[in-house]
């Protein structure tokens, strides 16, 4: 398989990125935010260390 240069990777792996689907992913990362903060803060209190380090 050839290599090609990372110039190009991007190039064809956002060949069809649009304004729309940069929307849609800001929208599901803010989402995934929301959940895992909220998450990883009970499991530091659940497991005694607390939610702030020492």
């Amino acid at each position: 398989m050839p290599r090609r240069s990372l110039a190009r990777l991007y190039q064809d792996e956002f060949s069809n990125y649009s304004l729309v689907k940069f929307q849609q992913d800001l929208i599901a990362g803010l989402s995934v935010a929301a959940v895992a903060l909220p998450l990883a803060l009970a499991f530091g209190v659940g497991s005694g260390a607390g939610p702030q380090p020492d």
